[in-house]
């Protein structure tokens, strides 16, 4: 059962208490992007976590607990002060957050003088998996500059040597690490800002002479991009890469069958074989109509890597705050992404598959794995963290 408990920061936040309201030994708060354009992503991770709870039976290593969903807009100063407003409510031992990389960089510095635990799961500055690594923020998802350039140098290694990049304007940085995986000839085509109207583009693309392309547009760009581009038929004639994120199911459904046969590379993919993906897959249709993500998978690894950390330090000392940060570094949990450990900045390490869109047995495009890619690269950053390796998990008990 779960109950409305309280409000704050004039009905932006909503606070849901997993359990007897009155029982909750522990506090935990979602902060995305519930509204606007990019709401799919928070709504995806946040469905995925309230999924792995139910699978755990509604509570967090056998603790009840309160969950505050804060709806931020995407917008970095009320993400800061929803942040503000929970410390100031009390104690808050975990804060899952979903928003801006500037949110996160400054959640991540204010989280020790609160003594609260913070779960990643959207954007990051690159200072957080380098020299201002922080001992109380992990990451359940890899900077997207190291999809980009792992992106880069799958292409390469397939053989293309001359490439096309269709970018939106003031967004350089995907296509900088693009470019430091794929070493050879891009041509980058820059869009005009909100356009839905891609002839321009690519007419001039029409002119090169490239082996593939390459795009980053999101959201409804992404969508009118891929119909654009295959209607105009460039698909025949020239193989279209993107981003893991850009085939989420959001765009796949809205811009089918467009993107069928096109390829990514990601961390996950609907055809893991892993049983916590098997569990995810199989139930998140049926509870929230819409078929699965890599962003649910990530929500869904936050309840289980919660789950087990807790029951490893025991509930007894969940507010010992340096105990139940080492319990997360360490502990051994069912990813829905098969193996998964923290490296020493506490950002994940890996396996990468090459994905590709195909059609399920109801004739919608999923990602389907293609083979492995990489497995468990460092982000380049890390070595720049002062922070150990986590140490060993304890040996099973008898």
């Amino acid at each position: 059962m779960i109950n409305f408990r309280r409000s704050l920061l004039a009905g932006a936040v909503a606070a849901l208490t997993m359990g007897a309201a009155s029982a909750a030994d522990l506090d935990i708060a979602f902060l995305g992007s519930m509204t606007g354009s990019k709401a799919n992503i928070a709504i995806d991770q946040l469905d995925g976590f309230r999924l792995g709870i139910r699978h755990l039976g509604g509570r967090l290593g056998g603790l009840e607990f309160a969950l505050s969903v804060i709806d931020e807009g995407h917008d970095t100063a009320k993400a800061k002060q929803a942040a503000e407003e929970l410390w100031k409510a009390g104690r808050l031992q975990v804060l899952l957050v979903s928003s801006t990389a500037e949110a996160a960089a400054y959640i991540a510095q204010q989280a020790p003088g609160h003594h609260t635990l913070v779960v990643n799961l959207g954007a990051a500055a690159p200072s957080l998996a380098g020299r201002e690594c922080s001992p109380l923020f992990f990451s359940l998802v890899p900077r997207g500059d190291l999809l980009q350039e792992l992106t880069g140098a799958y292409l390469w290694g397939q053989g293309f040597r001359k490439l096309a990049v269709f970018e939106p304007p003031g967004r350089p940085e995907p296509v900088a690490a693009f470019r430091r995986g794929f070493r050879g000839e891009v041509t980058e085509i820059v869009s005009r800002p909100g356009t839905m109207d891609f002839a321009p583009d690519l007419q001039k693309f029409s002119k090169l002479t490239v082996d593939a392309a390459y795009f980053t547009h999101s959201g409804g760009m992404a969508v009118e991009f891929l119909l654009q581009y295959v209607q105009g038929g460039y698909k025949d004639r020239t193989p279209l890469f993107a981003p893991a994120g850009t085939f989420d199911q959001t765009i796949l459904a809205a811009s089918a069958p467009a993107a069928l046969d096109m390829f990514s590379v990601a961390p996950w993919s609907d055809d893991l074989d892993s049983p916590a993906n098997h569990r995810l897959v199989a139930d998140f249709e049926n509870d929230y109509g819409r078929p699965v993500s890599l962003r649910a998978a990530a929500g869904y690894d936050a309840a289980m890597l919660l789950d087990a950390a807790i029951r490893l330090v025991g509930g007894n000392k969940i507010n010992d705050t340096d105990a139940f940060r080492l319990a997360v570094k360490r502990v051994e949990f069912p990813s829905t992404r098969g193996s998964f450990r923290f490296d020493n900045d506490q950002f994940p390490l890996l396996t990468y598959w090459v994905r590709q869109v195909a059609a399920d047995s109801r004739g919608r495009p999923i990602n389907e794995q293609r083979g492995v890619l990489q497995k468990d690269p460092r982000d380049p950053l890390a070595n720049e963290c002062p922070m150990s390796a986590a140490p060993p998990p304890p040996p099973p008990k008898k």
